[in-house]
């Protein structure tokens, strides 16, 4: 794991964005990581399943600083489930 980006262990769904809440330092920056795409239980099913994906996935986000204004790195159920 590259120490520059750590991903904190665990998820919350949040309503408002429909998407499970993964949050991450960049840096020593806390930014976060949404993931989007199915249903709440389905998107739990997903980070139970593919926790070390997922951190990959996100790494990789970081590394490429693929995050939006707000500092938010968006991946979809679609591209976990295919990595």
């Amino acid at each position: 794991m590259n120490q520059a980006i750590q991903v904190l262990d665990g998820c919350i769904y949040i309503e408002t964005k429909k998407a499970l809440q993964v949050d991450v330092m960049v840096a020593g920056q806390m930014l976060v990581c949404y993931i989007s795409g199915k249903d709440k239980e389905s998107l739990m099913s997903i980070y139970r399943a593919k926790q070390f994906e997922i951190e990959e996935l996100i790494e990789q986000q970081g590394l490429q600083e693929k995050w939006n204004s707000d500092g938010e790195i968006w991946l979809t159920a679609d591209a976990i489930n295919v990595y």
